[in-house]
């Protein structure tokens, strides 16, 4: 499952509003900082917003909902909610009703409604995790341009799936590993990739590598029992970083876990992880990883 989530599809040109799209997930490290004023470079050569149908209003969705907030509506326009509570996607869309943005209780509701799903440019899947995988699929079939939170699936064939379907609707398509987008992150793998760190030609000279990520406080029960565990939840970004950062992905790796929260064991997971990865050309990495320190 390691293996196919670190996947990487290389972005073809395309024409129109397909290539803003791409442009804004090419250059969404310009809006990260305290001087972000807006729109970057790329986001500023927009003729029309792009119009985004938001699937899911909870955690998730919630940072989405801010990020739509900042970059403003000459970028980015809401033109539908989707969630299963109706009523919180009612509300929702009342908020960005300068847009005329409708609530529906399911993507296939909108993908039905022909009128309403030619107002779509983009879909952000903002849902629980067991449901990205087949909103994915539903999104790429219609040809939208497609941004999910991770994971894709929690099985490596579907994995597999979703991308092929990606590749063959050659749409923009995303996965929510935001910290690619972190401009000090693009640049220290940009050190790596010219051999700052290597005196061998063609070697990344990275020996060591060691990530700690925190999620503290604990989310809600009701977001833990969804999630697919911490591995899915958590250190999917770290493992990414270290695919991000090298290329390299772990030919073997070792793991010991606890859990101290009892809600947590509840739901056969851990709250405490430690992790070592050994890479082909010799890297060590180890993650550790707390819901609860």
């Amino acid at each position: 499952l390691l293996r196919a989530s670190l996947q990487r599809m290389e972005p073809e040109r395309l024409s129109n509003r397909e290539a803003l799209l791409e442009r804004i997930s090419s250059g969404c490290h310009e809006l990260d900082g305290p001087k972000a004023v807006g729109v970057s470079a790329s986001l500023a050569q927009l003729d029309s917003p792009v119009r985004i149908c938001l699937v899911g209003l909870g955690r998730a969705g919630a940072f989405h909902m801010q990020s739509l907030r900042f970059v403003g509506a000459r970028v980015a326009q809401l033109v539908c909610v989707v969630d299963t509570n109706l009523e919180l996607a009612r509300r929702t869309a009342t908020e960005f009703a300068a847009s005329d943005c409708v609530a529906r209780a399911t993507l296939e509701e909108v993908m039905a409604d022909v009128a309403l799903a030619g107002r779509v440019d983009a879909i952000i899947i903002a849902s629980t995790t067991d449901t990205h995988y087949g909103l994915c699929k539903l999104a790429l079939s219609a040809s939208k341009a497609t941004f999910t939170e991770k994971p894709i699936s929690h099985h490596a064939d579907e994995v597999d799936e979703v991308i092929c379907l990606a590749k063959a609707a050659r749409v923009p398509f995303l996965v929510g590993y935001q910290r690619r987008c972190d401009r000090n992150f693009r640049a220290l793998r940009d050190l790596i990739a010219d051999g700052a760190l290597s005196s061998e030609p063609g070697r990344h000279g990275v020996r060591v590598i060691k990530c700690t990520s925190r999620d503290n406080p604990r989310p809600p029960e009701e977001y833990l029992r969804t999630s697919g565990g911490i591995f899915h939840d958590m250190l999917s970004h770290d493992f990414d970083m270290i695919h991000f950062l090298t290329g390299e992905i772990p030919d073997e790796v070792f793991t010991v876990g606890h859990c101290y929260d009892p809600a947590i064991a509840a739901l056969d997971d851990v709250d405490t992880v430690v992790v070592t990865l050994r890479y082909a050309s010799g890297l060590l990495a180890t993650v550790d990883s707390s819901r609860v320190a």
